[in-house]
């Protein structure tokens, strides 16, 4: 794994964080129309604040997932700058499937802003975007490996349950620094909600390692498969903070003990940032490895 990364020049580190970038941005908007929706208990001067901030990441996932078209044509030009707009090899970059998917990704984002809309049309547009920048993912990747409708579905569940985390997270620290109380009841709703959501990684994440690597013992001996167990170690972290908060943190904010709001932003600055890794992991891990049954770039 390090001698990979260490032979990665400047253009695949720029390649790298920019798709982590998308990532983030992708399922911070998602996330935000999905908590929007669903946390019924979050005030709605907090909700209206989460809408703007989806909004506005959804307009940086759309010029991020746009950068990504030359800095794969210049990959594919030998990494000069020169071939990112090369006026034969753009177009080829886009008719591939990393320009499918960003194109079905801009369908989902255009829809975000759609929440605004009053009525219930509003939020099922939203929604319904959200769940398409989700899907956009699986027209590459892992996904194009056989059985390749199931990795795709099983993609899609898994990147739609971390969206809604991710999606709780700003509100949540907000709310923990001004009202501790309505943390609390926002935290027991969420918690109750994502208890289906981390069900539906660990079964998706689980059998889509079993379908890529077969044999997980051999897989740690490649690149690939040693990051993929550092994205592993991040995720199990995650959940474990993600427990400690529904057990220990959340009855604590209920009942309104003084130094539980600070404890509960703590927690997320530390979530915030195991999710950080796992998306840069996994950009990383997508651009300078492969799994064994797919080349994944």
């Amino acid at each position: 794994m390090l001698d990979a990364l260490a032979k990665a020049d400047a253009l695949t580190w720029i390649a790298i964080v920019v798709k982590a970038l998308v990532y983030a941005m992708s399922l911070s908007a998602a996330g935000g129309i999905l908590s929007a929706v669903a946390l019924r208990s979050l005030p709605r001067g907090e909700r209206a604040w989460l809408i703007r901030l989806a909004v506005i990441c959804a307009v940086a996932a759309a010029l991020l997932s746009l950068a990504r078209l030359p800095l794969r044509a210049s990959f594919l030009m030998g990494g000069t700058w020169q071939g990112a707009f090369d006026p034969m090899i753009l177009p080829m970059v886009a008719q591939s499937p990393l320009g499918m998917s960003i194109a079905v990704r801009l369908v989902g984002l255009a829809l975000v802003p759609a929440i605004l809309i009053p009525g219930r049309i509003g939020p099922a547009l939203a929604t319904t975007g959200a769940l398409i920048i989700a899907m956009s993912f699986t027209f590459r990747g892992h996904a194009l490996a056989d059985p390749r409708v199931i990795l795709g579905l099983l993609l899609a569940v898994h990147l739609v349950a971390i969206a809604f985390w991710i999606g709780a997270f700003a509100p949540l620290y907000r709310l923990a620094g001004q009202d501790g109380l309505a943390a609390g009841k926002v935290a027991h709703d969420f918690g109750q909600l994502a208890l289906w959501g981390v069900g539906a990684l660990a079964v998706s994440g689980s059998i889509t390692l079993w379908l890529l690597t077969k044999d997980l013992i051999a897989a740690l001996g490649t690149a690939y498969g040693q990051m993929f167990a550092l994205k592993l170690a991040a995720f199990t972290a995650l959940i474990g903070l993600a427990a400690f908060n529904k057990l220990r943190l959340t009855p604590a904010l209920l009942r309104q003990d003084p130094d539980a709001a600070q404890r509960l932003r703590r927690s997320i600055v530390l979530e915030v940032a195991l999710v950080a890794l796992i998306l840069l992991t996994t950009a990383t891990l997508t651009t300078i490895s492969a799994p064994l049954m797919v080349e994944v770039r």
